[in-house]
């Protein structure tokens, strides 16, 4: 059996972004005159549970406040797009794995919540780092009904791949995207960000790298696939 594609689970497995996003949410209420300014705990809370698509909606529904939800996010998706555009480092190893992958004929696929356009922004302004590297295969917010840690985007995936799930791998840079892969009966290996600092155990036992690398996510395909095999 040989490894025909890695998987990066959200934008987040290729960059850090989770402050750019915060930063860009809380940009969106200032634009807008809402009166909230979201803490990093409190952002990372309301990403906590996934399967989600409309943060504002929910924090207004806690706070008990009515405000335009969909104005909110719409700015904030405008706005974090524009800040991916910069110049936003890989994170580490992620460069080495894509150029590895090229090299050994391995497709590559990418599943995230994240719309088009910050989509096309982020890879535009890392493509020198990946060689100019494509993805073979994207499946974004707008692609699919439901959001981790419901597997449909991974489903989603596999099928435009053309490959049983026992010959991809998936790199999950959070529980939630590690669970939706488990879910989809992928291989996994955990690559936390900093959403997951302090939520190593949610990742529910799979191999974890904070250096991501061609020989630890093989390990990981392996002993992910063997204990698929014997279940």
């Amino acid at each position: 059996m040989t490894l025909e594609a890695v998987i990066f689970a959200g934008i987040g497995s290729l960059v850090e972004c989770a402050d750019l996003d915060r930063a860009a949410w809380n940009a969106a209420f200032r634009v807008h005159g809402v009166g909230w300014d979201w803490s990093f705990d409190t952002y990372a809370e309301l990403l906590r549970p996934g399967g989600d698509r409309h943060l504002a909606a929910r924090y207004a529904l806690h706070m008990d406040e009515i405000v335009e939800a969909e104005a909110l996010d719409a700015t904030h998706q405008r706005i974090f797009a524009a800040q991916l555009s910069d110049d936003v480092p890989l994170r580490p190893g992620v460069d080495r794995v894509i150029r590895w992958a090229v090299r050994g004929g391995v497709k590559l696929a990418l599943v995230s919540r994240s719309e088009t356009m910050q989509v096309r922004a982020l890879l535009q302004a890392t493509a020198r780092q990946r060689g100019g590297t494509q993805f073979d295969v994207a499946v974004l917010r707008g692609d699919v009904g439901h959001l981790p840690p419901d597997p449909e985007g991974m489903h989603s995936a596999l099928a435009a791949l053309d490959i049983p799930a026992r010959r991809a791998v998936v790199v999950a840079d959070t529980p939630v995207a590690a669970q939706a892969a488990r879910a989809a009966g992928l291989p996994v290996l955990g690559f936390p960000g900093r959403l997951a600092e302090t939520d190593i155990d949610a990742f529910g036992g799979v191999p974890l790298d904070h250096v991501l690398s061609p020989d630890g996510l093989t390990a990981a395909w392996r002993d992910g696939a063997a204990q698929t095999a014997a279940e």
